[in-house]
């Protein structure tokens, strides 16, 4: 499996880290707005900020991924 060039993967993991910093300002918007009902949008985020956060910044892909 080709590895991307160095440029392609910081490009990605700083449109990464850009999703993350939207995702915590809008459920910190989120929070001031509502103030009530907003446990089901804040666990839905937070499951969007544990994913991206397990595949991109902790690699939990290569877990299952076959050595070469």
């Amino acid at each position: 499996m080709r590895r991307a060039s160095p440029r392609v993967a910081l490009r990605r993991g700083l449109w990464v880290f850009i999703a993350l910093v939207v995702l915590a300002v809008v459920e910190y918007l989120l929070t001031l707005v509502m103030k009530s009902g907003n446990l089901p949008w804040m666990v839905i985020m937070n499951i969007i900020d544990a994913g991206l956060i397990a595949y991109f910044f902790m690699h939990i892909a290569q877990l299952w991924r076959r050595e070469e």
